[in-house]
C-alpha cells in the first residue's frame, strides 16, 4: 500500500462522493511507518474556497475530519501542518 495507490484511489472516491471538489494536494499524516496508511487531502471547490480533510484512511477507503469554507491553499498547508504526527 503506498502513496501512488492512495492518490488514485482518493481521486475515485471524491468523483464518486464529492465532484464538486478537485484534489489539489494529499499527504501523509504521519511519519511513523505504522501509519502509513493515513492521509490527509486539500482540495477546490467549484465555487473556488478550498477544504481539508486531515484523514483519509486507505485501510478503510473512508475520509473524516473536514475543515470548509477556506480561503488559499496556504491555509490548508497550515492546517495539514498542524495535525502532522510524528517524524518528519
Amino acid at each position: 500500500m503506498g502513496f501512488r495507490e492512495a492518490a488514485i484511489n482518493i481521486e475515485k472516491y471524491f468523483k464518486e462522493h464529492l465532484p464538486s471538489y478537485e484534489v489539489v494536494e494529499a499527504r501523509r499524516k504521519s511519519g511513523y511507518e505504522e501509519d502509513s496508511y493515513l492521509y490527509m487531502v486539500a482540495a477546490k471547490k467549484d465555487d473556488g474556497t478550498y477544504a481539508v480533510w486531515t484523514c483519509w484512511n486507505e485501510k478503510l477507503q473512508t475520509l473524516n475530519h473536514g475543515h470548509y469554507d477556506i480561503g488559499d491553499l496556504e491555509t490548508c498547508h497550515k492546517i495539514m501542518d498542524e495535525f502532522y504526527h510524528g517524524k518528519r
